[in-house]
């Protein structure tokens, strides 16, 4: 019997970003949706950040996780204690909440990070809300870095949105 595909509960963008801010977590947007507000036609079914690797701010991010409910995705029955502790010590977690999938990556592929991303980030207004957005050329890095075919499939619409901008 082949293992039942894993079905993404509904993204609720406003929901996720209305915690993080709530809670005042330092992050910046990265993945699919960061490249859909610079333009890109592709959909995402999850919300990926990166978040600022402070004591402080991963103690923020893991009260905004409890409250969404997160759990490891693909392990949901399995308890995580979501602490600074245990965030700091993970380069990637894949979480399901109440409100869809959200991919916390603190070493995005090409050797990124907050401090790498946060200097070239763009202001987004999102549902009132001000969110920092990795700009398309380090989207781009990242993208070829992972090598995955959906990152791959994605790169001829960041080029170009990349080159109309110069």
């Amino acid at each position: 019997m082949s293992p039942r595909p894993r079905v993404p509960p509904p993204l609720d963008v406003e929901a996720i970003l209305g915690t993080l801010d709530r809670h005042k977590v330092e992050y910046v947007l990265i993945g699919g949706l960061a490249a859909r507000l610079h333009g890109s036609p592709l959909l995402t079914e999850d919300l990926d950040i990166t978040p600022e690797a402070s004591r402080d701010n991963l103690a923020r991010l893991a009260l905004a996780l409890q409250e969404l409910e997160a759990r490891l995705r693909g392990a949901e029955e399995v308890e995580l204690p979501l602490d600074d502790r245990s965030l700091a010590s993970a380069d990637v977690l894949t979480m399901t909440t109440q409100a869809g999938w959200l991919d916390i990556c603190s070493r995005p592929a090409g050797g990124q990070s907050y401090a790498t991303l946060a200097p070239n980030a763009e202001t987004y207004e999102i549902f009132g809300l001000r969110v920092r957005v990795a700009s398309i050329d380090d989207l781009i890095r990242s993208k070829s870095a992972a090598g995955r075919d959906k990152d791959l499939r994605g790169l001829p619409a960041l080029r170009e949105l990349q080159r109309r901008r110069r």
